[in-house]
């Protein structure tokens, strides 16, 4: 997830340097690993959280229902999106703000429907969280920023969306064949 994300990032940097103009190394160095211990101790439970409410439980309950998984997947990729709407970066910006989010939850349940489990779905949303709170976030007036490297105030454009729509692709992809080329044996040694 990170390796691709940071490919991402290189990537827009190459192609759109003037968006990077107001990225900056964060000066305090002892907020951001105060910040990275908080982020390791709570992301997981957090974004856990999330994935068992939506992909777990709600997608099980629609199912009985609507019978077709993709549209469960739709419909709980939908929630999942308005759920962060208050988020403070989403004001002013809210369409393609969505479109990240729901596509994020809408991969979340391919890996869930591929893998047959939670844990890809849940290893992806805590990669992810952590590497926007604590290796690139942005400003936020009512917390300290405690990411290694800041972008100012986060400004969400269709170009944006759609390269974050392409990094999540490309993680899903990697992490199906990286599955299906590693198996665990019952007793936890790899094959």
């Amino acid at each position: 997830m990170t390796l691709v994300y940071t490919v991402q990032i290189l990537g827009e940097y190459l192609l759109f340097r003037d968006n990077f103009k107001d990225v900056y190394l964060n000066p305090d160095f002892a907020i951001v690993v105060k910040g990275l211990l908080i982020v390791l101790a709570l992301i997981p439970f957090q974004a856990a959280a999330e994935e068992f409410l939506l992909r777990g439980y709600l997608n099980q309950a629609l199912i009985r229902y609507l019978k077709n998984p993709w549209v469960v997947f739709v419909l709980t990729s939908a929630v999942f999106a308005l759920l962060h709407i208050v988020n403070p970066e989403a004001k002013g910006q809210e369409i393609p703000y969505l479109i990240a989010i729901f596509s994020f939850g809408f991969a979340a349940c391919i890996l869930l429907y591929y893998e047959g489990g939670l844990e890809s779905a849940i290893g992806f949303h805590i990669a992810n969280n952590i590497f926007a709170f604590s290796l690139f976030g942005y400003e936020d007036p009512d917390f300290p920023n405690i990411a290694v490297w800041n972008t100012g105030k986060p400004e969400i454009d269709f170009m944006g969306t759609l390269t974050d729509v392409f990094a999540i692709i490309m993680v899903v992809l990697l992490t199906l064949w990286l599955n299906r080329r590693v198996k665990f044996t019952p007793r936890g040694g790899l094959v």
